[in-house]
């Protein structure tokens, strides 16, 4: 029983800050928390949190084959320069046609595209694959670590939870950084894809280093 809260209490820390570092879905996220709709805010971080449970759990039980793949991994390491450049670029385009007094229609559509966007890349997210091989790695040296099917799917709630909480901080920030500091959404965006650019070039030094 002990081990069982361990590792949900380290599968939250995990959650946490495996979503800490900026990445294009928690600046999305932050991005969302800009507006004023809290419907679909709620929605995102709920679906999020929610498919962190099945790749956590696939990604953990499979951690054997997966570490074997090496050709899997560096596709999917290569995979993350082209997406992170390609949504750099497709958020630069959207931010320019973005007005500085846009009307409330077109902010609703916005909103929607946003929304519908990010939980695409939620569901179809080849980071998680990345990520989850390299704290598999390191959790598969650990005695402590129980590898069974509940230990791992109690691991996974942990994660989501965490997940669901440093989220919930981005969107939090999002809104204040516009409500405070009367920041324009169209400078969040550009600051947006400067992160994603830069994230893409650490992953591409990464990868032929």
């Amino acid at each position: 029983m002990l081990k069982l809260i361990l590792e949900f209490i380290i599968g939250i820390g995990i959650g946490i800050y495996g979503y800490l570092v900026p990445s294009y879905i928690n600046m999305s996220v932050l991005q969302l928390g800009t507006l004023p709709s809290t419907k679909s805010l709620y929605k995102v971080l709920l679906v999020i949190s929610l498919i962190e449970i099945p790749y956590c759990f696939f990604c953990m039980s499979m951690m054997q084959w997966i570490l074997q793949q090496h050709i899997l991994l560096l596709v999917i390491k290569w995979l993350i320069v082209v997406i992170l450049l390609f949504l750099a670029g497709l958020n630069l385009f959207e931010a320019k046609k973005k007005s500085k007094h846009t009307s409330l229609e077109n902010v609703n559509v916005m909103e929607k595209k946003q929304v519908n966007k990010l939980l695409l890349l939620a569901i179809f997210n080849p980071f998680q694959l990345s990520a989850w091989a390299i704290w598999g790695t390191y959790l598969i040296e650990k005695s402590w670590f129980e590898w069974s099917a509940f230990s791992i799917f109690i691991f996974s709630i942990g994660a989501s939870i965490g997940v669901a909480i440093i989220l919930w901080i981005y969107a939090y920030m999002g809104n204040k950084l516009v409500s405070y500091f009367s920041v324009n959404k169209k400078q969040i965006d550009y600051f947006v894809s400067a992160i994603l650019v830069v994230l893409a070039v650490v992953q591409l030094v990464r990868n032929l280093s």
